[in-house]
């Protein structure tokens, strides 16, 4: 098992954990698997592809929590990403992690979701977006329909281009690929600074995910894409 630290977009501050994605997503919608990082590219690199199989069958295991207990601390992790790919898959995984995460609170946890959109797992994970240590995300596209509202979760909107825009608020949004400048919506929502088109950082030096604070809007609605 590893939770590892060699992600170039998460930079230097950030662990992350990953496990193989799709049968692992119960939320995953059409748009999200035809776009999915984790379904291409490095992620199926032999050894890569291994490691995050051996993820996915030791987190079945009850021994799980503590062995990934041992695995922060060995690390001396201070902020860790739950699932670069993958989701939470079962109500007994989530609950495995709301240990994880009430064992080490000193460690900041932050996760996107899509898995909020099935109703046996609603309740499972806003317990673990309960726990002050952890960011939770409810992730969403044009296919998932507006997540439920709740103060213990932010929303973050996948655009698949610059004319698929969210049809309603969210704090934060992600795009499928940069071609112009846009750092706000016409709406007036963030779009992550990685993703911009301009802004040069990682997430380790944004931090805008694993925050407390307010994620800023832009107040006027005449942002415009400009072309790169």
């Amino acid at each position: 098992m590893a939770i590892t630290h060699s992600n170039t977009k998460l930079g230097k501050l950030i662990w992350g954990w990953t496990i193989p994605a799709l049968f692992t997503c119960p939320g995953a919608t059409a748009l999200c698997k035809r776009l999915c990082y984790a379904l291409k590219g490095f992620f199926f690199i032999g050894n890569v592809k291994k490691s995050h199989e051996r993820n996915y069958n030791e987190s079945l295991s009850d021994d799980f929590v503590q062995i990934m207990n041992v695995d922060i601390l060995r690390n001396f992790v201070r902020v860790a990403r739950v699932h670069v790919g993958g989701d939470f898959y079962s109500v007994e995984y989530i609950h495995k992690w709301i240990k994880i995460v009430r064992a080490n609170p000193n460690v900041l946890f932050y996760a996107y979701t899509r898995s909020w959109s099935d109703h046996e797992f609603w309740v499972h994970l806003l317990q673990l977006a309960k726990e002050p240590n952890f960011h939770m995300w409810w992730s969403c596209d044009r296919e998932t329909g507006k997540p439920p509202v709740s103060r213990f979760a932010k929303t973050a909107y996948l655009m698949e281009d610059d004319n698929d825009l969210p049809p309603y608020k969210v704090d934060l949004v992600f795009r499928d690929k940069a071609t112009t400048v846009l750092k706000y919506t016409p709406e007036g929502s963030l779009v992550c600074p990685y993703d911009n088109g301009i802004t040069e950082t990682t997430c380790s030096q944004c931090k805008i995910c694993f925050r407390d604070e307010v994620v800023p809007r832009k107040g006027r609605k005449n942002e415009q894409a400009v072309s790169l």
